[in-house]
């Protein structure tokens, strides 16, 4: 490897240790923000464990490349919050143009062919059209309410928006069902201990 090539990717590295502070929607069990850096991780972990247990017929490495640049794009554009877009107070439009935008740029960071595979596996999982960019897709909305279900429901200020979260997603892999509906169970618990209506709708997927 040259030096030219291993200051591209201390570049990249140093672009991509800003997701540490990139704070999200969640909080974690000791009451702090979660970073989208620490999301990633357990979207990859998951990925590991639900491609091993389903037995998918997934490329495992390419599942695994990207759920670990899914959020990339956030290193620079921050985390735009799911919620203010589902209520139209933010662009979907102009998330995915300042996104697409961040991501060429840690692209060019890059050497070339490093710079495109991160740039595909990002482009791949935005467009959601692959086996394996769906099944991401799926566990990303997963880990989201499982961190929701271990943070609990002192801090579910939009219980429907909540339990219906990663309804959309897992219809389009239908093989998370079962791993949906058990979160579901537990998080109709947190609901339940906050006194916070469970719908009959929310059983559905």
């Amino acid at each position: 490897m040259t030096e030219e090539k291993l200051e591209k990717i201390f570049e990249f590295l140093k672009i991509a240790e800003k997701l540490k502070s990139v704070l999200r929607y969640n909080k974690l069990t000791t009451g702090r923000k979660e970073s989208a850096a620490e999301h990633c991780w357990r979207v990859a972990l998951m990925v590991l464990l639900l491609h091993q247990e389903l037995e998918l017929k997934l490329d495992r490495e390419s599942c695994l490349k990207m759920a670990l640049v899914h959020d990339i794009a956030e290193a620079i554009t921050g985390d735009i919050d799911a919620v203010l877009v589902a209520e139209g107070k933010a662009s979907k439009q102009e998330k995915d143009k300042l996104e697409q935008e961040a991501t060429e740029k840690i692209k060019s960071t890059l050497p070339q062919e490093t710079g495109e595979m991160i740039y595909n596996m990002w482009q791949e999982y935005q467009k959601g059209e692959s086996q394996g960019a769906r099944f991401v897709k799926a566990v990303d909305k997963l880990e989201t309410l499982t961190q929701l279900v271990e943070s609990g429901y002192k801090i579910y200020d939009k219980p429907q928006f909540i339990a219906n979260y990663a309804d959309k997603a897992v219809d389009r892999f239908p093989a998370l069902k079962p791993v949906l509906l058990e979160i579901k169970r537990r998080l109709k618990r947190e609901f339940e201990k906050g006194n916070i209506e469970w719908q009959e709708k929310y059983n559905e997927l």
